[in-house]
């Protein structure tokens, strides 16, 4: 059975047209490290979604670039590593570090997630119980570079989506009328708690929705259709109880696995595992004692130091 899902829908096409509204070309160091990843995994990139606090200040250098870079295959782009093609299909996606020197002496850094096509596409929609895909690129990003026009479609619509499902797994629990920022902050606010995050949760989903508020507006009467006189939106579906237990199952199996994704994509750092613990400890006060053998095979050791961590209450 094909799991690739329905490529066009009269609500994506619409969700589509605001999505591509907010296509930004990228600045030269933007460019230059797309080139470079290219490179790193020759013939295998479909294409790349630039996101997070880079994108939000692009003209500061010295913010860390952030991209999804979508592959074609797993097997293919780590070719002669069996076991990270393995983990990274079994706990998508899997980052890389990359930094490029430019002619100007500037020296950029990047962090880059790579998943497959398909793995994403499936992961924007309700087949996936964690939010890790969908929760995130139902915020703004930009889509570069696509192999094909057909590829760019698919990662537009998979994006659209993206939008669709959280809207449907937040409206239960609004179950009423809402401001675009009361819907769409409680959605991001969801979402953010199932993560491994440092900063407030109900902070940085109202700080996201009304840096873009023409954005969600627009996506809110696509969705629900127009307000009210006093800006509030009909949102009535029915599912609260059933609805907040999936969130409540993605709090706990969400942070375990971004532990476990931690872990396991240590080693693509220099010092990596020692890089992700003291993450963990900044973000819960947990730590844990590792051995040299697990700093030389983190990837093998991933699932049981995550395991430790939450029996430590670092995913709580």
């Amino acid at each position: 059975m094909d799991d690739t899902p329905t490529l066009a829908t009269p609500m994506n096409e619409q969700i589509i047209d605001v999505l591509c509204r907010e296509d930004i070309a990228p600045n030269a160091y933007v460019s230059a490290m797309c080139r470079t990843i290219q490179e790193r995994h020759p013939e295998r990139v479909l294409g790349f979604l630039y996101y997070g606090s880079s994108l939000r200040e692009m003209n500061n250098p010295d913010k860390m670039l952030d991209f999804y870079v979508l592959v074609d295959s797993y097997r293919k782009t780590h070719k002669g590593r069996p076991i990270r093609a393995f983990f990274n299909a079994l706990i998508p996606p899997c980052v890389f570090y990359q930094e490029q020197e430019h002619e100007d002496s500037h020296l950029s850094t990047c962090k880059y997630s790579l998943i497959t096509l398909r793995a994403f596409e499936r992961r924007c929609t309700k087949s996936a119980l964690l939010s890790v895909i969908w929760g995130r690129f139902s915020q703004p990003s930009i889509l570069l570079f696509t192999k094909t026009s057909f590829i760019h479609r698919r990662i537009m619509t998979a994006r659209a989506n993206a939008v669709r499902h959280i809207a449907k797994e937040t409206a239960p629990l609004i179950n009423s009328s809402a401001t675009i920022t009361e819907f769409w902050a409680r959605a991001f606010y969801e979402s953010y708690r199932t993560e491994l995050r440092p900063e407030s949760s109900t902070g940085r989903s109202k700080e996201i929705v009304e840096r873009y508020h023409e954005r969600y507006a627009d996506l809110t009467e696509i969705l629900y259709g127009k307000a009210d006189e006093d800006g509030r939106f009909n949102i009535y579906e029915k599912g609260k109880f059933t609805t907040s237990l999936r969130w409540a199952a993605r709090r706990v199996l969400g942070k375990f696995t971004a532990a476990a994704r931690l872990i396991n994509n240590a080693f693509s750092f220099d010092g990596g595992l020692d890089y992700v613990l003291r993450k963990i400890k900044n973000h819960s006060g947990v730590s844990i004692d590792v051995t040299p053998a697990h700093r030389k095979h983190p990837i093998l050791w991933s699932p049981i130091l995550a395991w430790r961590l939450y029996r430590k209450g670092a995913f709580r």
